[in-house]
């Protein structure tokens, strides 16, 4: 059985900032999705999302905990709309409990509530609306577990976590893909572009015919080609483009508008680097329920991905967006006060005499390879410090820094990664000392005395070398350059 992961369903801050919120939306820049709750009189908990990190499943949130209150001459529109979001995550948050239910196309696991997280490691509010690729990284979320721990390897974790009262209350809808795994999609039926090219007076430039529900419903997406000229104005004179989501149920055609923008025949869009090329709607569980057809949806564009409801109420196709999540891909991982305080012993273990007073206060990841992660430390006045590399989440002290001893990076063919340490040249008499790494394992240790530019006495692995020896190494190592290092001080304000 194959494992569906979040993160393979597509490309996987919610925008917190109000304005941002509207203006900077990489997944509808046409406001259209998400305009609120669907006016339904149903009373069953709705599903929820949950992101797998193992050992836990998260449902994280998109607005802070505490309700938002209007501040000065805030805006109305956006204040409402803010308003209802953290109303619908409050609802999910006080039935969290209810939830027992991790659903897939063709399988349900057991789940229970395990907590919330409310603060980061330092006792701040974490991450809102960010899906991180790095396990570390904590968010503001409700966190569930599997109540059977199975073979993640063999199992199909799935995304949509339902109550037992909406399984009571629905019928399950037998979905099915219209494509293979990593085969391209075929298009929709030719009856139902036709229908649509008809209705809006536009050319269709592609089409793709995603799922068949219940041997009945037919659902996908419908792009047009050039300007759609009969879209809404706005005080801009906005040029749009339009695509959309479509479900077909025998004769009858209902779509979902999604206005995109539109510069030139060869420049519009819907997403942040979509390429011109609409992304559709992947439909995680669909149900027939009390008022019809409904099903669990995510879009996932190159930045962010998007996650609601789907509904046919009355004779119209209504997508029902909960909030967006924003990807965040290759991030630092933050240094907490914990990680600090740590660091800062392992510097005073192994400082000298002169340094056994200094405070590192600040930091900044440096990029000597793409898979370890290396820290350097410093104090305030950039004279003392320490190269770091955490490993399997613990930190070891690479080489210390003082005012005469500075570091310098070198690499041979991206595999081997050395940081150099050095006394000042301008002296007749001065050390070396260079550390190799490879995949986050110091290999070897070389340090050497150097009188008027000639080796003296070197020792690799603590082993002597001779003179001869220690200079032809010398002679193939790569040429040193500075560190490129950003220093972050956590006490400071960003």
């Amino acid at each position: 059985m194959k494992r569906i992961a979040l993160f393979a369903i597509g490309a996987m801050v919610l925008l917190t900032g109000c304005q941002n919120k509207v203006k900077n939306n990489p997944q509808a820049p046409e406001g259209k999705i998400g305009g609120g709750l669907v006016e339904t009189t149903d009373t069953v908990p709705m599903p929820i999302f949950l992101m797998s990190r193992l050992p836990y499943l998260e449902m994280h949130y998109w607005t802070n905990v505490e309700e938002p209150m209007r501040e000065g001459d805030e805006d109305e529109e956006w204040f409402v709309s803010y308003h209802a979001a953290w109303e619908r995550q409050e609802a999910f948050r006080h039935r969290a409990s209810q939830y027992t239910h991790l659903i897939t196309n063709y399988s349900d696991l057991p789940i229970k509530f395990f907590d919330e997280v409310l603060k980061d490691p330092d006792g701040n509010t974490p991450s809102i609306g960010q899906l991180h690729g790095r396990d570390q990284i904590p968010s503001l979320c409700a966190r569930y577990k599997l109540v059977n721990q199975l073979e993640e390897e063999n199992e199909a974790y799935g995304i949509v976590a339902v109550t037992d009262s909406y399984l009571q209350t629905r019928r399950k809808a037998e979905l099915t893909a219209e494509y293979e795994e990593g085969e391209e999609m075929g298009p929709l039926p030719e009856s139902i572009v036709t229908k649509l090219e008809k209705r809006y007076g536009m050319k269709a430039s592609r089409s793709l015919w995603y799922h068949t529900i219940d041997g009945r419903y037919i659902q996908g997406c419908l792009q047009f080609e050039g300007e759609y000229k009969d879209a809404p104005a706005d005080q801009w004179g906005t040029k749009r483009c339009l695509a959309l989501e479509v479900i077909a149920d025998s004769s009858e055609v209902y779509a979902y508008e999604v206005l995109g923008y539109y510069s030139s025949e060869n420049e519009y869009g819907w997403n942040v680097d979509d390429e011109g090329i609409y992304i559709n709607v992947y439909i995680h569980t669909a149900y027939e329920g009390p008022n019809g057809l409904e099903f669990c949806y995510t879009r996932s564009a190159p930045e962010s991905l998007a996650v609601g409801m789907a509904y046919l109420r009355d004779g119209k196709y209504v997508l029902d967006q909960y909030d967006i999540y924003q990807y965040m891909i290759d991030e630092e991982i933050p240094l907490w006060k914990s990680d600090i305080a740590e660091l800062n012993k392992l510097y005073h273990d192994a400082a000298a005499e002169e340094g056994k007073d200094v405070v590192l206060s600040k930091y900044a990841h440096c990029f000597f390879d793409l898979e370890n992660e290396w820290v350097w430390m410093r104090d305030k006045e950039d004279q003392h410090g320490g190269i770091f590399i955490r490993k399997d989440g613990h930190f070891q002290l690479v080489g210390l820094e003082t005012p005469q001893i500075k570091p310098k990076e070198m690499n041979r063919d991206y595999k081997i990664f050395y940081v150099q340490f050095e006394g000042p040249i301008d002296s007749t008499t001065y050390s070396k000392q260079v550390f190799a790494y490879k995949d986050g394992e110091e290999i070897e240790e070389f340090t050497c005395q150097l009188e008027d530019g000639e080796v003296t006495e070197c020792r690799m692995d603590g082993r002597p070398l001779s003179p001869v020896e220690g200079k032809a190494y010398l002679d193939n190592l790569p040429e040193p350059e500075e560190i490129t290092a950003y220093f972050h001080d956590p006490d400071s304000e960003y």
